[in-house]
This record gives C-alpha cells, structure tokens and sequence, in this order.
C-alpha cells in the first residue's frame, strides 16, 4: 500500500486522503484488488480515527469486509485496540459487520463475547439478531465461546436474549442455539460440567435445553459428572441434573442411524405425508393466500345455508297467550304445530340430500383451511375456533333437521370426522418432523467423520 495513503490513515487526515486521491485516482482500486491486505480502513480502524474511517466506508464499502494478512477485518482490529465508539460507528453504518468472520471463523459477537464485553454483546445482539448462529471453524456457537473463556455474565445475557427474542421462528432458534454441538458432539451443557461451572449448568437446566443429549462419545452431561467426581462441585452438579431430569448414556434408547431409516421400507403412513409435504412446498405463498380466500368463502356460505336453508322453515306462532291458542286449535294440532317450529319447510328427501351435499362441502372447507395453514403454534391457535365454528354448525344442522334419525347422523359424523383428523394430523406431524430432521442427522453424520 502507498507509504502516503498509510501516513494519511494512521493520522486521520482526510484532506490528505482526497489529495492522494487527485494525484493517484485508482490508487483505492488497486488496494481493493488485492485479496489480504491492510487497507487505510484498516489502519484507520486500528488507530482509532472513526471520521476517516466512516470516510473511507463511503468511498470503498468493500474495504470493511476485507481481511488483511493476519485474518483480520477493519472491526477486529477497532475490538481489538478497544476502540468501542469507533464499534458502534461500523455497526450504525452496516449492521451486517456484525457477522464478518476473521480469522478461525470468530466473528466481531464472538471475539466481544470472549472478552466480556457484555454491552457489546446487548448491542450486536440488537442490531444484527442472526448474528447468534455463526460458528467458528470448530463449529463453536457464542455460547460456546462464552463457557470456554470463563464469561459466565456474557453467558446470561445470550441465554436470556434468545429466550426473551419474539422474532420469527424465534422458538426454533433457541433451541437449535442451546443444543449446538461442537466439533466433538459438545453442546453447552457438556462443557458446562466439563469447566465445572455450577451456576452455568443451574442457568441452562431452566433453559430449552436437552438435558440428555449426548456427544460424539455417547455421554451425557451425567456421564461427564460421574466420570469426574473427584472435582469440587461435581457432586453439586449432578444433583442439579437428576433434578432436572438427567440419565446416563446407557438408560437412553439408542437412536437409528440414518442409513438404517433409510433401508427401511416406506409405509403407507409416510406415502402420505410425503405427498402432503411435497404438495404444500409446491405450493406458493399467493397461490395459498388465494386458495385460503376460497375455501373460507365455501364454509361461510355453507355455513350461511345452515342458517337460511333452501325454502325457509316453519315460523313460530308469535305472541299468543296460552288460553288463545287453545280456543283457535284442537290439542293435537297445537301440539304438532309446536313441534315443526323452526324445523326446516323441505321434503325430507329434499333435506337429506340438501344436508349430505352441504355438509361434506362444509367439512372439506374446514379441511382445507387446516392444511393450508402454515405449521406451527399459530396453526394450533387456528384450530381450535374452527372446532367451536364446526360445533355451530352441527348445532344448525340439528335445529332444522326435521329427523331424529337424522340428527343422530348429524350428532356422530362430525365427531367421527374431528377423531380421524386429530388422528391423521398427529401422525403427519410426528412423520413431517422425522422426515425435517433427515438432513439434521445428515449432518450430524457428516459431523462424526
């Protein structure tokens, strides 16, 4: 790099910069051509001169992603050299910077993390949310990080940060995030017992964590406590995880590997759910959109037909007193006017087919709706007002059906529907959720070797 372009960084002098740049208009382009090199970002960066720094940003973004010789970019070297406030000017620029990975793959939350920096960590955290799931070169997460330095308060906050997140998928997140194994199949709660740290093992049992989860070597974190007993507060420990549920490697079931679920013959169950599966994936988000528009017109007007059926029913007698209706009919025919009141005004032939075609219309609308829906708490949460808005619909049906043999069907048939719904859906839930976690254990396959 030019002796006059580093001079100009290592002072801050912007003014000599634009000189530089009149007498030598490439002389940035060539810096950005090279692909390790300590650029002015760099040396601006290490110095601590964040006017000249934002100022080179502006003219060359590229620069703050570059990596120079030592495997370092412009923020780990501002992290490096403490140079906080010049941290916060990378990350209100760009917050993606957050995630730039030097050298072994420790990104800026990472190196933060490792130094104790917890307002650092508080602020990576908020600006750059996914910055959490980058991994080192040892398939290390931050949390790992954190127990290997000791920095059990930066430990706290990433813990509760990812319980208190509400983003999307949110939940997913943190577990996958507290059960992430390292290069040896350790998750947190491992190298939690394996540091013999009581108060990180306390923090993480209250946590999503698995508590039986088990390393490259088959233990889990019992396994390690016993193994190591003779430690001061193994004892401590191990009582923390039986309370909170532990057991040892060999009490647990083995789990196939992924080969021998893949030998195995595939049964009508996973036919289906594999269809389904494959159809939902291929289906797009408009064309969901429009088809759930659709299928909640179909039960609103079927429903609708329950309420106004073809025809009308038979209207009450308004308000009579008791004495006037005996004196304007005969007993009998008070009673038989009493008991078609409300009752629909169609044949019953009529009815059965009105009922058998509106009904299956009605069901296969609210079938429809549930496997439209996006998977996950939200669709539970959908779920259970279409069972209540179903009820009222067999309540309709029963009003008006002028048959008690009709109304028994009218009784059974949903509840023999909702059963083999519940049914099917739970088992194409369980098979949806092993099939998503084939390439989970691909991975963890690929991981062993």
């Amino acid at each position: 790099m030019n002796n006059s372009l580093v001079a100009a960084a290592q002072v801050g002098d912007i003014n000599l910069l634009y000189k530089l740049i009149q007498m030598q208009p490439y002389v940035l382009e060539h810096i950005d051509f090279m692909p390790f090199v300590d650029t002015p970002l760099h040396v601006a960066a290490a110095a601590g001169h964040a006017s000249f720094a934002t100022e080179v940003i502006r003219l060359k973004p590229s620069f703050a992603w570059k990596l120079n010789q030592s495997g370092l970019s412009p923020m780990h070297l501002a992290l490096q050299n403490m140079h906080y406030r010049m941290v916060c000017r990378f990350v209100d620029i760009n917050k993606d910077l957050v995630r730039v990975k030097g050298r072994e793959g420790l990104t800026p939350l990472h190196i933060a993390t490792q130094t104790g920096r917890t307002d650092l960590v508080a602020m990576f955290l908020s600006a750059c949310p996914g910055s959490i799931e980058d991994v080192t070169v040892r398939s290390e997460t931050t949390l790992h990080i954190a127990l290997k330095y000791n920095q059990f308060q930066a430990l706290e906050v990433l813990v509760r940060w990812l319980q208190r997140n509400c983003q999307r998928q949110a939940r997913d997140r943190e577990k996958r995030i507290l059960n992430w194994q390292d290069e040896a199949g350790n998750t947190i709660l491992h190298l939690s017992v394996l540091k013999v740290f009581p108060q990180a093992v306390k923090l993480l049992i209250d946590s999503n964590i698995d508590i039986n989860a088990k390393n490259f070597e088959d233990l889990t974190a019992l396994d390690m406590v016993e193994i190591n007993q003779t430690v001061t507060h193994s004892q401590e420990i191990k009582d923390m995880l039986v309370r909170g549920g532990a057991l040892r490697g060999f009490s647990l079931a083995t789990t196939p590997l992924l080969e021998e679920e893949l030998i195995e013959k595939i049964t009508y169950n996973e036919r289906i759910a594999i269809f389904v599966t494959r159809l939902r994936k291929r289906i797009s988000h408009d064309t969901r959109n429009a088809l759930l528009v659709v299928t909640i017109l179909f039960a609103t007007s079927t429903y609708e037909a329950a309420l106004n059926p073809p025809g009308g029913v038979y209207q009450g007698e308004g308000r009579v007193t008791p004495s006037e209706k005996i004196a304007s009919l005969k007993h009998s025919e008070y009673a038989a006017t009493r008991e078609i009141a409300g009752k629909v005004v169609m044949k019953m032939q009529t009815f059965f087919w009105f009922w058998s075609f509106n009904t299956c219309s009605f069901y296969l609308s609210i079938l429809m709706i549930c496997l439209l829906m996006p998977r996950g708490r939200v669709s539970v949460i959908v779920t259970f007002p279409l069972s209540l808005f179903s009820g009222c619909y067999v309540f309709s049906m029963l009003v008006i059906s002028p048959s008690f043999k009709l109304n028994t069907v009218t009784v059974i048939l949903p509840c023999v529907f909702t059963i083999l719904y519940c049914w099917g859906s739970s088992i194409y839930i369980r098979l949806a959720k092993k099939l998503k976690m084939y390439g989970h254990k691909q991975k963890d396959t690929f991981n062993r070797w």
